[in-house]
């Protein structure tokens, strides 16, 4: 890779996989209440139609929800941006850190959130609790992010956080 290239990196803001379990759960759910709601003893009552035509729907909106609840971070030899939320700069960046914190969902469940902070000018969009950060999920993408940073940012500018 030539620092003419650049690196695209999905941000998942949303649980992916979880809210991909929920959509099939409850689309293939409501699909078979449907068929044994028409086929089966519940047809006197349009409850069991009512109940699998809901369930499809909200799986309709859990798949919405996913296709927007997902971005780009591309990371080239200019900066870093988001396309139509923010753009970064590498002359606005005087120290960047990467790190990643685990992050429970429930009693079993856990994803992982890599943060980005940053000294410097740039955008007030990012900054989200005193700190810059965006989840990168479940996609392993911590060590990629840090590669990318590396290989495109000036010298020094990049450290890893543990």
């Amino acid at each position: 890779m030539v620092p003419g290239d650049a690196v695209v990196l999905r941000l998942d803001v949303v649980m992916r996989r979880f809210a991909l379990v929920g959509f099939v759960v409850f689309g293939v759910g409501g699909v078979v209440a449907v068929v044994v709601s028409l086929t089966g003893h519940a047809r006197q009552t349009g409850y069991g139609v009512l109940f699998g035509l809901l369930s499809v729907v909200f799986a309709g909106l859990i798949l919405l929800g996913l296709r927007r609840s997902a971005g780009s971070l591309t990371i080239s030899a200019s900066g870093l941006s988001v396309p139509g939320v923010f753009e970064v700069r590498w002359t606005e960046v005087t120290r960047l850190r990467v790190w990643r914190e685990k992050r429970r969902v429930g009693r079993w469940m856990h994803w992982w959130h890599y943060r980005l902070e940053w000294t410097g000018s740039g955008p007030e969009v990012l900054l989200e609790d005193g700190e810059y950060a965006y989840a990168l999920g479940h996609l392993g993408g911590g060590a990629r992010l840090y590669a990318a940073l590396t290989l495109f940012a000036p010298a020094g500018v990049v450290e890893l956080r543990e």
